[in-house]
């Protein structure tokens, strides 16, 4: 099987935004979540944002230990 890479991008600037970002291989970077501070942030932060980023990831390593165990 041949070598794969996943790159995970994270951007962010204080009291600005956030931005998580993939790409596989030499495909095109992806968004997995953005977001604008509007006054909103901390409330979407704990709620939506870091939930999301968190499933995102794990199931990339459930997805990577699937392949290395068949």
């Amino acid at each position: 099987m041949a070598e794969k890479v996943r790159l995970i991008r994270l951007t962010w600037e204080n009291d600005a935004s956030f931005e998580m970002e993939t790409k596989l291989d030499d495909g095109d970077w992806g968004t997995i979540a953005q977001i604008d501070e509007n006054g909103y942030f901390s409330n979407l932060w704990e709620m939506g944002v870091v939930p999301l980023c968190k499933e995102y990831f794990n199931q990339e390593l459930s997805t990577i230990g699937s392949e290395m165990k068949a």
